[in-house]
């Protein structure tokens, strides 16, 4: 299982996503949009209207597409 978390510096709901998946175990690669061009626009391909957003991925395909903070998802 691969978790990709598409954030930016200064969202409190970004702090507090990474926060949750960190004490549950969850290895996940950050992907700052506001500071990388290439993770802008992989999060806009995405469909991404804001912040966080998560991506978990099985064997290369996307298997859940988790949009802001979500504690249930």
């Amino acid at each position: 299982m691969e978790v990709i978390v598409y954030s930016s510096n200064g969202c409190g709901f970004c702090t507090k996503q990474k926060k949750f998946l960190k004490e549950k175990g969850i290895v996940f690669e950050e992907r700052e949009v506001n500071t990388n061009e290439q993770y802008f626009q992989e999060f806009e391909e995405l469909g991404g209207l804001g912040v966080p957003l998560t991506i978990v991925k099985e064997a290369g395909e996307t298997v859940s597409t988790i949009i802001g903070f979500n504690r249930e998802e």
